[in-house]
């Protein structure tokens, strides 16, 4: 028998409540904007010091085990952007591919960036021992990032348009796709993402259907798929006029 979202959550909830240093737990990811879907992942994350991770990992897992045999787990490797916070993942066998359990511990420190609800909604919460869990206001530095990105992207995207063209004269479309990809439509959606959703401008493609004004992501979704080669060249053109004009409301408006 399948094993459920809602059963998988009740028994995170009680392995990571029965150990006393975790703080708090809460579910993030599309359950915070209140978009889960049939799809949707379980983002589940724990606030608690470094040294219990071990103790934190095999009450979960054990929890896990109580349900359905792990069938695949991933521990990712140490983050110099996050040091502190361990993450794995998991798939139990009696699920369908897309329930996985995305699971971050957090230190008391880091959680704060994680409580911004204009970046990350408004956790579920599943327990909350110390009142940690509630809203932040965005990083100081939030605003000046984003003046550096626009900068950037400013002065780079013109430089390296060529390379797209490049490629496709030389026949290498498979060069041509990556670099369409990584130099033209990544940056461009960067600059879309800071004129009509400054507060999550470094979220690359991740939710512009839901971030951007539908006319905008629909554009974005015309120019992604490209034909052919001919095709990709007409759709460079389209690009580079679309950030040309995204910049300059951009300046305006700073």
């Amino acid at each position: 028998m399948a094993v459920s979202r809602e059963s998988i959550v009740s028994a995170c909830r009680k392995a990571l409540e029965g150990i006393p240093s975790v703080q708090a737990a809460f579910v993030a990811g599309s359950s915070a904007f209140g978009r889960e879907d049939e799809w949707s992942d379980i983002d589940l994350c724990c606030v608690g010091p470094q040294s219990e991770i071990a103790a934190v990992y095999d009450a979960l897992e054990s929890g896990l085990e109580g349900l359905s045999p792990i069938a695949l787990k991933l521990e990712m490797p140490p983050s110099a952007m996050w040091p502190g916070l361990s993450q794995r993942f998991y798939r139990l066998r009696d699920t369908d591919e897309f329930l996985m359990i995305d699971f971050c511990q957090l230190t008391p420190e880091q959680v704060v960036t994680f409580m911004e609800p204009q970046r990350h909604g408004t956790p579920v919460v599943l327990f909350d021992r110390s009142g940690i869990i509630k809203p932040a206001p965005l990083e100081a530095d939030h605003h000046e990032r984003l003046k550096n990105r626009i900068e950037w992207l400013r002065k780079s995207f013109p430089m390296f348009q060529n390379l797209v063209r490049k490629a496709v004269l030389r026949g290498d479309l498979i060069e041509a796709k990556a670099v369409w990809m990584s130099h033209s439509m990544r940056p461009l959606v960067d600059a879309l993402r800071a004129r009509h959703n400054p507060e999550r401008f470094d979220y690359g493609f991740r939710y512009t259907l839901h971030d951007l004004p539908h006319k905008v992501a629909k554009e974005l979704e015309a120019m992604m798929w490209p034909k052919d080669a001919e095709d990709l060249l007409s759709k460079l053109d389209v690009a580079a006029e679309l950030f040309d004009s995204t910049i300059e409301a951009l300046s305006a408006d700073l």
